[in-house]
């Protein structure tokens, strides 16, 4: 069986495999509240399953996830754990930065979790090391940049977070981790409105009635993403 994971090798093996400059994979995630049917590492569970499959078709290395982020609009709901915006920051660019010293030249930060302010700082974080180091490539993914572009075909125009797409995809992966009730109410509120606190829009940590999941629609979609990314990490590596 081949080794994805790269702590799974020991750092002379490590040290011959990054002789052939491989591509690196760097997932991340959150542990969040994702409604009373989904469970808290939702963000992780799918980038995991994208990061395995990437790495066996592309033959590259997937280092030790990190399952936190930013999701300070959730942490009133009781399991969230937020990490701040200048923490998260501050450890991706530390880790990338670790890879950067070690000859890494490909690296791909893939994040299961796609707030605004979560990307915006694994952005910041992933430029501040390409400044300084003009020869590394790094691409930062998240499948739900891909997964939208299915709303309105697949699944209904105004899906989002614990809804049909997560719902789906999660049934796919671990089922066993996906609860038969749900909960789901959302109060109107102002188009161009800041929230802090999604309890007061959103009560059940449910964004979009994931009503109409089903296994084989989340088998679908992560086919569709994952071929996706392949296709765009070939585009982008020149592999």
């Amino acid at each position: 069986m081949v080794r994805l994971r790269w702590d799974e090798y020991t750092y002379p093996e490590i040290e011959k495999k990054l002789k052939n400059n491989p591509v690196v994979i760097f997932p991340l995630g959150s542990v969040e509240a994702h409604g009373y049917h989904l469970p808290l590492n939702t963000d992780m569970i799918q980038p995991m399953w994208l990061a395995e499959r990437i790495a066996e078709r592309l033959n590259a290395l997937i280092i030790p996830p990190l399952p936190y982020g930013w999701t300070e609009n959730l942490k009133s709901f009781k399991g969230t754990i937020s990490i701040g915006f200048s923490s998260l920051y501050g450890i991706v660019k530390d880790i990338l930065t670790s890879l950067v010293a070690q000859s890494v030249r490909k690296i791909i930060v893939l994040s299961g979790h796609a707030s605004s302010n979560h990307m915006a700082a694994l952005r910041l974080a992933c430029e501040d090391v390409v400044k300084e180091n003009r020869d590394v490539k790094i691409m930062l993914l998240s499948d739900y940049y891909i997964a939208y572009k299915y709303r309105g075909d697949l699944v209904p125009e105004d899906d989002g977070h614990a809804g049909v797409i997560e719902t789906s995809r999660v049934m796919a992966i671990r089922p066993d981790l996906v609860k038969e009730t749900y909960k789901f109410e959302k109060k109107e509120y102002g188009k161009y409105m800041v929230i802090v606190d999604y309890k007061d829009i959103v009560p059940y940590a449910t964004f979009s009635d994931p009503h109409g999941a089903n296994k084989e629609l989340g088998e679908k979609l992560n086919s569709l993403i994952l071929e996706e990314l392949i296709k765009i990490i070939k585009e982008n590596f020149n592999l």
